[in-house]
């Protein structure tokens, strides 16, 4: 009887972040959240994207910048939809890479867009011959910073989703 405790608490269940079965309500409460959120913020890209296409507006620099942040939230959002708590294995560390991969870009998107305005705005610098190394900075240096984790085998069920476990808190911070 205890061994089969043991076996269900150690990843037998889809509950991995409280160690009890699937069915508890915390994990259900969570999951549901996760899922409700991420498809907010997909609704919400969509809908930002139809817009963009809609009225043509990515004919700019800023306007391209921006469009590019909605495609990298949209991605990451869906990493929170993704599903459920995957144990150990594949599918883990994918969701682990995606998510790591898409919020770094978002992220960089965001930084960029800012330092972008101050060039053009404070110091009057017109900003349109970095439109690709804002693209390579942008999508380029995420996936370097995503990667690292893949090849050192830092991912794996991190709580209500797969990230850097808990093992490997120095590449959390990192």
């Amino acid at each position: 009887m205890e061994a089969e405790t043991t076996k269900l608490l150690n990843n037998g269940s889809r509950c991995i972040f409280f160690n009890t079965d699937s069915d508890d309500y915390r994990c259900v409460v969570i999951l549901t959240v996760k899922r409700a959120t991420g498809t907010f913020s997909l609704v919400g890209c969509f809908f930002m994207l139809f817009v963009i296409w809609l009225l043509r507006r990515y004919q700019s620099l800023a306007q391209k910048m921006i469009l590019s942040l909605t495609v990298a939230a949209f991605f990451d959002s869906a990493a929170y939809v993704m599903g459920e708590s995957h144990p150990e294995g594949f599918l883990c560390a994918f969701q682990g890479l995606w998510l790591t991969y898409f919020d770094w870009c978002a992220l960089a998107w965001v930084c960029l867009i800012t330092f972008n305005l101050y060039l053009n705005l404070v110091r009057e610098i017109s900003t349109s011959r970095y439109e690709t190394l804002y693209h390579v900075t942008a999508w380029g240096l995420p996936l370097i910073m995503a990667v690292l984790p893949l090849l050192k085998g830092c991912y794996g069920p991190a709580g209500a989703w797969c990230w850097i476990t808990d093992n490997h808190v120095a590449w959390r911070f990192g």
